[in-house]
């Protein structure tokens, strides 16, 4: 796919462009990822039907890294700052009505767009997110995550990559899109999520949204992500659990959740009729 970029308020933001369709999806990534790690979902998304934006988060691929020319802040790369930049790079490129989608540390960042802005969507999807009620992290954490990042390779959970039709050319992509991290973006992204205290809002949100993961996902916890389902209104909550699937679906198995949020945007666009009507 052809890059492009688009001026999110203070930052420009690179993102990917595919299809044609009437039906748009917005995929959002997560923690230290960028939009490479959407190609498997990609690739089995029909492109007469579907018109996909894929953003890189600011510090991800070629966006900018921060919002001025000074140095780079935590504050940089937190969910209440990607979600600020995800809404003004929406807006910028003249979207509404579309399908939101985020991953890991995106999901918490759909989550906080979502409960300021549902009304430019039709429908939410939370995959795999980061766990909405924040947590405790260990003493001494962040001293270990820098020495971490002085290793020749960058540290890396669950990313799918053990599935078998991962190609090694999809993993050099995404670590070299991790590698470029600024070492903020790691600090920032981490502190930011374990502050979160989203999960008692998501009674508010009145847009269809689906909740789907892996059982075998130990990078949030399988807990975590049927907590966040059930803290949704019951009239518009939906939910899919893959059986013996870790944190990334979307890579290890791409073609199933194409076809997922293919059906669920569906769904959402009849529902978003009848709510018009």
């Amino acid at each position: 796919m052809e890059s492009k970029f688009v001026q999110a308020g203070p930052v420009r933001l690179q993102y990917f462009e595919q299809g044609h369709g009437p039906d748009t999806l917005v995929l959002v990534h997560g923690y230290a990822s960028s939009a490479a790690i959407w190609r498997y979902t990609l690739e089995n998304l029909s492109e007469g039907r579907f018109r996909v934006i894929v953003l890189n988060n600011r510090g991800a691929g070629e966006s900018d890294r921060a919002s001025s020319d000074g140095p780079f802040n935590e504050e940089d790369y937190s969910v209440e700052t990607f979600a600020d930049d995800l809404f003004n790079a929406t807006e910028a490129l003249g979207l509404e009505g579309y399908t939101l989608v985020g991953h890991s540390m995106g999901g918490a960042t759909v989550t906080r767009f979502a409960l300021e802005h549902q009304d430019r969507i039709k429908g939410l999807v939370l995959m795999n997110p980061a766990p909405l009620m924040g947590r405790v992290l260990p003493d001494g954490w962040e001293k270990e995550l820098r020495e971490s990042l002085q290793a020749p390779e960058p540290p890396v959970r669950d990313m799918g990559f053990n599935a078998a039709h991962v190609t090694e050319d999809f993993k050099q992509a995404v670590m070299a899109d991790i590698s470029r991290n600024p070492v903020e973006r790691f600090i920032g992204g981490r502190r930011s999520m374990a502050e979160l205290k989203l999960r008692d809002r998501l009674d508010e949100i009145n847009v269809p949204t689906l909740v789907m993961g892996g059982d075998r996902d130990n990078t949030v916890g399988i807990n975590n992500i049927l907590a966040e389902f059930q803290a949704l209104p019951k009239s518009n909550r939906h939910l899919h659990i893959y059986h013996d699937i870790g944190h990334s679906p979307n890579v290890e198995v791409g073609d199933s959740v194409a076809a997922l949020l293919g059906d669920f945007s569906v769904l959402a666009g009849s529902l978003d009729l009848q709510s018009a009507r």
